[in-house]
């Protein structure tokens, strides 16, 4: 960001809005110097999502891969905040659309924020390796002593995430034929590896991680990724929020009306009048 404001950027001689990425005229849709009618049908969606945000091209390979990414985070049922969300909106009569903004509204720092974490860290790494070659080592023990957590393991459900397992056989593949570097999935096995050492005892990658790695490997901006995973996330949403709508369940709150599941903690009526 540059720090001027909108009015004062426009006043020095500005436009109003400037972009490299559109060019949107009569009967005409250059995207970022190529015609609208010459990308559709023959890149895919998750080219054209790289190609917007990096303006970069993806191989067919590579794309398949980003794309991967995609289908791996796209749903994990009702447990996970943002599908619940939606469904439980999808019971109150809002409209579909509001439904669905409603579970993408709650992918933010701590549900959906995982993976730009991770991406940061694995960035931020690469670049110190440069210079210093026990980056892994020094920088998890600044993490540890600060308190923080290692973005990217451990999950409260899976020990064994068969999503990840899926998305290293394919980066393996990219790496044998030289689409990616593998640095950064070397990074995130190094992490692993000097983490479980110090704890003394196995600590997986989830799915956050290798999607992070994965990402990295394609050059994507770490600040992009709650983005990316709302568009990836939010085919479960639209697939979840319009199952409810047809179920015609009305009004479902986030649990069912049983007393051990809401706990009052505030004060008893008696202690309320004696005050």
């Amino acid at each position: 960001m540059a720090g001027r404001s909108a009015l004062e950027t426009y006043k020095q001689g500005g436009s109003w809005w400037e972009t490299e990425i559109s060019d949107i005229k009569k009967n005409e849709i250059i995207i970022r110097g190529k015609r609208i009618e010459d990308l559709i049908g023959n890149i895919s969606y998750s080219q054209m999502l790289y190609f917007l945000l990096c303006g970069k091209e993806l191989t067919d390979n590579q794309a398949k891969l980003f794309e991967s990414v995609l289908v791996a985070g796209a749903d994990h049922g009702p447990r996970a905040p943002s599908i619940a969300a939606a469904r439980m909106a999808a019971t109150c009569g809002v409209s579909f659309n509001s439904a669905v903004a409603t579970g993408v509204n709650m992918l933010g720092d701590v549900h959906g924020g995982a993976v730009e974490d991770a991406m940061a860290l694995l960035y931020e790494t690469e670049r110190i390796q440069l210079k210093n070659e026990h980056a892994v080592a020094d920088k998890l023990s600044e993490l540890l002593e600060s308190g923080q957590k290692l973005p990217g393991f451990g999950h409260q459900l899976h020990d064994n995430d068969p999503r990840v397992q899926r998305l290293y056989e394919l980066s393996h593949l990219l790496i044998e034929s030289g689409e990616i570097s593998g640095n950064y999935l070397r990074i995130l096995e190094d992490y692993r590896g000097t983490i479980s050492s110090i704890k003394n005892r196995r600590f997986t990658i989830n799915v956050d991680g290798i999607s992070a790695a994965v990402q990295c490997e394609l050059g994507v901006p770490a600040e992009a990724a709650k983005g990316i995973f709302s568009l990836s996330r939010g085919m479960g949403i639209v697939a979840h929020a319009y199952e409810e709508r047809k179920n015609g369940t009305l009004i479902k709150g986030p649990c069912p009306n049983e007393e051990k599941l809401v706990r009052y903690t505030g004060k008893r009526v008696e202690e309320s009048e004696q005050s």
